[in-house]
């Protein structure tokens, strides 16, 4: 299947995720997504994708950035991704991908699905569902050491609630690097079932509130349209359940805005 985003255009397997390519191709699957990308991927610098499912927003960045890095451990979707990516020789012969869960420690862990795996909904959180899989695992500072990767300019996170554990390991890179990061955060994950409303609504609070400080590091953060937001607002989403995607950045993405700087 050709699948031509924009400007960009590359090829991919379907056979299993057909329905998802199609989606893609009508442009109908996050299509905020890619302007984001125009906006602040920067060619002479790096690009991770953590969480990169079977590949569209890889093979999207690879052709904006210097080099691009995936990242995928669900052992379904990191098959197609592979294909994928070989699929586009010589376009992506910038791009490595890698069977590996980022985690706050590294080792093995346990890695689910709530249904049949290779859906892009395998997560941390499900580890102990029926459908799991144990893979290795490296924390970020370990995978940017590994990959020798010395000018990120732009990570990708969407890991299905994994994010909230992650980004509090992240703190240093962050501070000291200050790629821009465009976060997906899944609060409809957390907490269990047997803890009640109550219960799951802490768990919500209480994640949030734990990466406020990553959240601090950066002057501008926009929702996925270009609108800026305040943290109050995002906590306020997240604790309504709301799964909502964010861009953390230090350049301005729309002059006539006035960012507010976290501190409401």
């Amino acid at each position: 299947m050709r699948v031509r985003l924009r400007d960009h255009e590359f090829d991919v397997g379907g056979r299993r995720t057909g329905n998802y390519w199609s989606e893609v191709v009508r442009g109908t699957w996050e299509p905020a997504t890619f302007p984001i990308f125009e906006r602040f991927i920067d060619p002479e610098r790096s690009y991770i994708d953590l969480g990169a499912y079977v590949g569209v927003t890889l093979l999207y960045a690879c052709q904006l950035a210097r080099r691009a890095y995936g990242v995928e451990p669900d052992p379904i979707a990191f098959a197609e991704l592979r294909e994928n990516v070989e699929a586009n020789r010589p376009t992506t012969d910038n791009v490595d991908v890698t069977e590996v869960c980022i985690a706050p420690r590294a080792g093995t862990v346990a890695f689910g699905n709530c249904g049949e795996g290779g859906d892009s909904a395998s997560s941390l959180l499900f580890g102990n569902r029926r459908i799991h899989w144990m893979v290795p695992a490296l924390s970020f500072e370990d995978f940017i050491r590994q990959h020798g990767i010395d000018d990120c300019g732009f990570i990708k996170m969407d890991i299905e609630g994994g994010e909230y554990a992650l980004l509090p390991t992240m703190m240093q890179y962050l501070r000291a690097q200050r790629p821009t990061l465009h976060l997906s955060l899944h609060p409809c994950h957390l907490g269990h079932r047997r803890i009640g409303w109550i219960g799951k609504l802490i768990a919500r609070l209480a994640a949030t509130l734990r990466i406020r400080p990553c959240l601090r590091l950066y002057r501008h953060l926009y929702d996925h349209h270009g609108n800026p937001m305040s943290f109050r607002r995002l906590l306020w989403r997240c604790l309504a359940r709301v799964s909502i995607d964010v861009v953390l950045t230090n350049q301005e993405w729309k002059a006539a805005h006035q960012v507010p700087r976290h501190n409401d």
